[in-house]
């Protein structure tokens, strides 16, 4: 049995590198690796999401190890656990086919450190085709598992960036429908403060001219009241004049007679 283990830090943030971890395969650097298939996935009661995941590659197995594999495409069970709160997203694996001959099985933790995500990759694998090809077949496993491991880091680098262009063209996009709206709303405002400010002066002409009507009708009335009231009175001092000049000729007449 050989241990391999590695490590590496991503200058990203692990919101950013998790992103990145699920877009990883398949990618331009590891053409060995058809694809996954997701079998299981839940969130648990403490909000953290388990996935279980089946791992197809291409083994590419040498030439001397190919008489016992016979079947190059590997197939391997991934189980992993992200954890939002603690910022952590750890994985195991192990290969399903073959496994009457070889064993591998891997862990890795992708670790949230302040501005930066701190990766940690550990291996052990063991042979038991025959003592002639174990250790052989143990060195190239070696070799072929660091050589993976720098084309996996140059894919998740290349992976990361690409999801930060896509961050920051979101947020581009965002400013820009927030300043747009902004001017709607700006805009919105203006044309209600017009239309308000229309509706007053509006108001106020018909109010004004209103009043000026009302003013008009009431100083119509006045007058038309008032030269009612100066005729009736004019009227009433003319009947009492005559009334009175009447009077004036019975008593002459009254004088007159009786004499």
């Amino acid at each position: 049995m050989k241990f391999w283990q590695s490590s590496h830090t991503f200058q990203h943030p692990w919101p950013t590198v998790t992103q990145a971890f699920w877009r990883k395969y398949p990618n331009d650097f590891q053409s060995s690796v058809y694809g996954t298939d997701v079998i299981d996935r839940f969130v648990d009661s403490d909000g953290k999401l388990h996935s279980k995941r089946i791992i197809i590659s291409d083994w590419n197995i040498p030439s001397f190890m190919k008489f016992f594999f016979g079947e190059t495409r590997g197939y391997a069970l991934e189980y992993s656990v992200v954890d939002p709160v603690e910022q952590t997203l750890t994985l195991r694996s192990q290969n399903i086919n073959a496994a009457s001959m070889f064993a591998m099985r891997e862990e890795i933790s992708y670790k949230s450190v302040g501005e930066t995500t701190k990766l940690d990759h550990e291996a052990k694998f063991l042979f038991s085709v025959h003592s002639i090809v174990d250790n052989r077949a143990e060195n190239w496993m070696w070799g072929t598992l660091t050589e993976a491991a720098g084309k996996g880091l140059m894919a998740m680098e290349t992976i990361t960036q690409k999801v930060e262009a896509e961050m920051q063209s979101a947020l581009s996009a965002i400013d820009d429908m927030s300043v747009e709206t902004l001017r709607s709303v700006d805009n919105f405002a203006s044309d209600a403060r017009k239309s308000i400010d229309s509706s007053i002066c509006d108001a106020r002409k018909s109010i004004d001219s209103s009043i000026c009507d009302a003013r008009k009708s009431i100083d119509s009335s006045i007058c038309d009241a008032e030269k009612f009231i100066d005729s009736s009175i004019n009227d009433a001092e003319k009947f009492i004049d005559s009334s009175m000049d009447s009077l004036s000729s019975d008593s002459v007449n009254r004088v007159n007679f009786s004499r």
